[in-house]
Parts: structure tokens; C-alpha cells; sequence
């Protein structure tokens, strides 16, 4: 039997240069902020997500960020064989985590509003253009791990997106990732 790995991951793929260049088109054209009524809640109503989320839709940034998501891509194909592409969700998730707030994103899945789609994998590319304390990734499979690797500016990590996930509050600098949905038909 075949065991897959909790996630996948890639590092070193955009260079800092790349990384401020593509951050700068983000915040000169993204689509709009993320609407704070779509955020996950706990048992009493509180946000689970402390964040700046910047809507752009993927066109503006596909030249460069396509090479790694047909990465994702084959891996999908080659490991799980979900039927998911990024054609049914062209908007991408922007997230600036700040110290000065703690940003965080506590425990919680990936899952799709629309009643017909489910989210299958997620990717995170990590769009931070300096080092950062805290803002740990970790995920809960049948234990719950940390994801250091993924602290490197300009690396992408994919896991299948109903594995629980959390984000620990940032205690020093900012934290800024990407956040894609390789989405598709209803599992079956």
C-alpha cells in the first residue's frame, strides 16, 4: 500500500525580485477585499480568520504563477487523480498576516461555497518579502505537523484541502501568501 505524503512541497521557486514584482501588481489590481461574512467562525461566532484578504483574479498574475501550478497539476494527476483544475475558480486569495495584529487563521477545512464544486487540494505559495516570526502552517492529519519548509520566501506547498490547517499568529514582521483552489466536481 501506498502511503501519501500529508503535503507536497517546492522550494525556492520565486526569487524576492519576482516576489515584490508580482505583490506590486497584486495590490495595483486586485478585485476586491475578501467579505468577512465568508469567513470560517467558531462555536461562538468569532472570526477564526485575522487577516488582510486581497481578491485578484488569477489573469492578472497567470504569467507568473502558472509554470508552478501545472507543477500542482501533474502532481494531482501522478498521486491522487482528482478531477481539479483552476478553471472553476479564477479569483485567488492574497493574505497579508501583520504582527501588529497577530494575524492568524485558526483550526479549519478548505470547502467550497458553490453546491456543485468541491475544493480538492490548496495551494500556498508563500509571497512574504522578508522573514517572519511566528505564522507557523501547521496541519492535523492522524497528528498535527509543522510545515516549516514552508517559512521560505518563494515556496508553494499543496495538501488535500479537507486535511484540518491553521496558520499561528505572526509575532514579528508580516506573513504574506497566496492562496489557490484546485477545484472541481463533488467527490464521488
Amino acid at each position: 500500500m501506498t502511503i501519501k505524503p500529508v503535503y507536497w512541497y517546492w522550494p525556492n521557486l520565486i526569487s524576492l525580485q519576482d516576489i515584490k514584482k508580482i505583490n506590486k501588481k497584486i495590490i495595483n489590481s486586485y478585485h476586491q477585499l475578501e467579505d468577512k461574512n465568508l469567513h470560517a467562525v467558531d462555536e461562538n461566532g468569532m472570526d477564526k480568520k485575522n487577516t488582510k484578504t486581497y481578491i485578484i483574479k488569477h489573469k492578472h498574475i497567470e504569467k507568473h504563477i502558472d509554470p508552478l501550478l501545472n507543477m500542482c497539476l501533474r502532481v494531482n494527476k501522478s498521486h491522487f487523480g482528482y478531477d481539479a483544475d483552476l478553471d472553476n475558480n479564477p479569483d485567488v486569495n492574497f493574505n497579508i498576516y501583520e504582527s501588529n495584529t497577530k494575524g492568524s487563521y485558526d483550526w479549519h477545512v478548505d470547502e467550497s461555497q458553490d453546491p456543485y464544486l468541491d475544493i480538492k487540494l490548496t495551494v500556498l505559495i508563500n509571497m512574504s518579502e522578508k522573514e517572519y516570526e511566528g505564522g507557523d502552517l501547521l496541519l492535523q492529519h492522524s497528528n498535527e505537523m509543522n510545515a516549516k519548509q514552508f517559512k521560505t520566501p518563494g515556496s508553494m506547498l499543496m495538501f488535500r484541502s479537507f486535511v484540518r490547517h491553521k496558520v499561528t499568529p505572526v509575532t514579528k514582521g508580516t506573513r504574506k501568501t497566496l492562496t489557490y483552489f484546485l477545484v472541481g466536481p463533488h467527490f464521488k
